[in-house]
């Protein structure tokens, strides 16, 4: 204890000031939880550990201190949250009814048809895909744009989005006037 306890301490310092903690008594805990953990299952994140140099260990308690304090934080702000809360269904009440979620469903279909009708040109999978991930599964133009396959920057990601944006509106624009959608 005598040996990695200041290893410990300072990891669980620098994480917590990352999660904008500071106080003695958030730090003890923190502590407290990597020794729990490094002690579980009879030490056995310690006892597999093997290394050529004796001093990688330092860096190994450094490494799991951090991931320890790390998880200690998320796990929580989860809390805070009331992530790990349940409720019954009987106390739910009945905002989401059936005709919402199919009118919801109908519109995405119709949304899809849109997307596929503006994207008939040779990067029409690409910019399908761009759109979808954007929309759909909220990825940022950043991250989209570090997808392999995508050979786009940040910028450019965002000008296929704002392209097939407008011509989605434009599309909706029309049938609505047509009366066909």
């Amino acid at each position: 204890m005598r040996r990695y306890h200041p290893v410990i301490t300072s990891a669980a310092i620098r994480v917590s000031r990352r999660w904008g903690v500071g106080s003695s008594e958030e730090i003890d805990d923190v502590v407290q939880e990597i020794y729990l953990k490094m002690c579980v299952d009879e030490a056995r994140i310690l006892g597999g550990f093997r290394a050529p140099q004796p001093e990688a260990v330092f860096s190994y308690v450094k490494v799991v201190a951090t991931n320890v304090a790390h998880d200690y934080f998320r796990r929580r702000a989860a809390v805070k949250r009331g992530v790990l809360q349940t409720t019954s269904l009987s106390e739910c009440d009945d905002r989401v009814s059936i005709p919402d979620d199919f009118e919801r469903r109908l519109t995405l279909a119709q949304l899809d048809r849109l997307l596929v009708a503006q994207t008939q040109n040779a990067n029409g999978t690409r910019d399908r895909v761009i759109f979808r991930l954007y929309f759909r599964q909220g990825m940022t133009a950043q991250a989209i744009s570090q997808l392999p396959g995508i050979a786009l920057n940040p910028k450019g990601v965002e000008g296929v989005l704002y392209r097939l944006t407008n011509a989605i509106r434009g599309a909706i624009e029309n049938s609505q006037e047509t009366g066909a959608l």
